[in-house]
């Protein structure tokens, strides 16, 4: 077999793109997948608005071979285009059909939404982070301090082993938690925002023991609707982990600029009985009402849907297996690079991209 190796882009956001480098570790090897700028001088992201929010690239090279990916986490369904152009394979969370301009769906894989995870310990996160400042010729994308916290931030979040590890139950009566940002986005105050008050409220109304709400500045233009739900103190990402593990059910939606979430990636790694509003975007393969996912679309459904939850312990176990299933198939860190990988390209010679 020829020796692969894979090379990130050193400019990339280590908080929104640590949970694909992990995959990158389990398909090469983490000694086989390292930093460089060497294959990513044409992406001239220095000059492109918004691309250290927008995605990572990465390059895999076997012999003379190069296959140039990028893997786009922004919420909003529009495609870089310049980072598209460079690249074979663009892997899109949040790809649409109907939204995404059509011209750009050849090089596309919809993969399912990814979450910041801590992959590295305290000395190679600084290791790496002061590394790749110097291979960014010391102009990071990002104000010096900016690019120092999203390095901290990657090492303050939870393993993946954190995320995947059962916790055991014991309930008088049902717990369920969810916590939320008030979003100011005018599809969040109008949809999200409201979708996630009315899961609240009708939990807070039946025989359940509920916690969370909604974090919230006093300014927030939804404030006084909201006030009574609110907390002013943020949960640890620790807290947020254990307590949502511990949830009967959990509530999705999709949220800023009507994207598929970190949370949707979250309740799937953690195997949880979700219930959600529709989709907006697509995946790499449908969520199946009853199998892996429980969809609802006004109130009554979503009463009755918790009242099925917590009256039917073997349809909630159901939809348990049922989103695990999903996550190891299409959703964690490995199966997303496979997935990346099995889309057929025309490779370029390690020359041409140097």
């Amino acid at each position: 077999m020829d020796k692969i190796k894979v090379f990130i882009d050193p400019s990339v956001r280590i908080k929104y793109s640590s949970f694909y480098i992990q995959g990158l570790y389990d398909v090469f090897g983490k000694k086989n997948v390292k930093f460089s700028q060497k294959y990513f001088k044409q992406l001239e992201r220095q000059s492109d608005p918004y691309s250290f929010d927008h995605y990572m690239a990465f390059v895999v090279v076997t012999k003379n071979e190069l296959k140039k990916y990028v893997i786009d986490f922004a919420d909003r369904s529009t495609v870089k285009e310049r980072a598209y152009n460079w690249c074979h394979i663009y892997g899109k969370i949040n790809f649409s059909d109907h939204l995404t301009d059509k011209s750009f769906h050849e090089k596309i894989v919809p993969i399912p939404p990814g979450f910041g995870i801590n992959i590295w310990g305290k000395f190679e996160m600084i290791f790496n982070c002061i590394s790749n400042f110097f291979k960014c010729k010391f102009k990071p994308l990002i104000p010096f301090k900016t690019y120092l916290l999203d390095y901290y931030l990657q090492y303050k979040r939870p393993t993946l082993t954190e995320y995947l590890s059962e916790i055991f139950r014991t309930e008088n009566k049902p717990y369920v938690f969810m916590i939320g940002t008030l979003w100011t986005h005018e599809n969040c105050m109008n949809e999200t925002n409201l979708h996630r008050k009315t899961f609240v409220e009708t939990c807070k109304s039946m025989d359940i023991d509920f916690e969370g709400g909604f974090f919230s500045s006093t300014n927030h233009p939804q404030y006084e609707d909201f006030k009574n739900l609110t907390f002013n103190e943020r949960y640890s990402t620790k807290a947020y982990v254990e307590k949502t593990k511990k949830s009967s059910f959990v509530f999705n939606t999709p949220a800023v600029h009507g994207c598929h979430g970190w949370k949707l990636g979250e309740y799937l790694a953690m195997g949880k009985a979700i219930i959600s509003t529709p989709l907006s975007n697509n995946l790499p393969k449908n969520m199946v009402h009853g199998e892996n996912i429980h969809f609802i679309s006004n109130k009554n459904e979503l009463e009755e849907g918790i009242s099925l939850l917590v009256s039917d312990n073997s349809y909630r176990k159901k939809l348990e297996t049922g989103a695990k299933n999903y996550y190891l198939e299409y959703g964690c860190p490995q199966k997303v690079i496979e997935n990346l990988r099995r889309k057929k390209l025309m490779p370029t010679s390690v020359e041409e991209n140097s």
